[in-house]
């Protein structure tokens, strides 16, 4: 498995991903038709990975030249950490948020912050997180929410 920072090229297979990802989790999180339409259509949309992109730094996994995971990374902040469904639990996410510490560190950052859904709590607290609060959605993922959690890094944690 390779991790390296996301090529134009690579929009598409990035956007597919997160598509396919956002299905699982709408599975997951018993999202609505709509909103799991709204996450596939919107946030993963190409568009949305080329605009994020421009202001977010977007790391990917590759193996055998198949993206199979992506992180993107905005300051302090993971914005987005997604595996392919099909590669959950073999070691593809726990190395992508590992790369996004070193990012942040690199940044010049002491804490990592991020919201995550609730079934993803267990993963981020196995990498050191703690939760430090929740945060209702608005708009079309409105009636969720999101579980706000933060480390406190040092120059060793990486």
């Amino acid at each position: 498995m390779v991790i390296e920072g996301m090529k134009n090229s690579e929009v598409a297979d990035v956007s597919e991903l997160l598509c396919e990802s956002y299905a699982a989790l709408g599975k997951q999180e018993g999202l609505s038709a709509d909103q799991t339409h709204y996450l596939c259509s919107q946030r993963g949309s190409e568009a949305c990975v080329r605009r994020e992109s421009a202001c977010q730094r977007y790391v990917v996994a590759r193996e055998d030249r198949c993206i199979i995971g992506m992180v993107a990374v905005a300051g302090d902040t993971v914005a987005k950490l997604f595996v392919s469904p099909n590669r959950s639990r073999q070691g593809v996410g726990s190395s992508l948020y590992k790369a996004a510490e070193s990012m942040i560190l690199e940044g010049g950052h002491s804490r990592v912050w991020l919201g995550a859904f609730p079934t993803a709590v267990p993963f981020y607290e196995r990498m050191g997180l703690s939760v430090v609060g929740e945060r209702a959605l608005r708009g079309p993922l409105a009636g969720r929410r999101v579980v706000l959690m933060e480390k406190k890094l040092d120059s060793g944690s990486a």
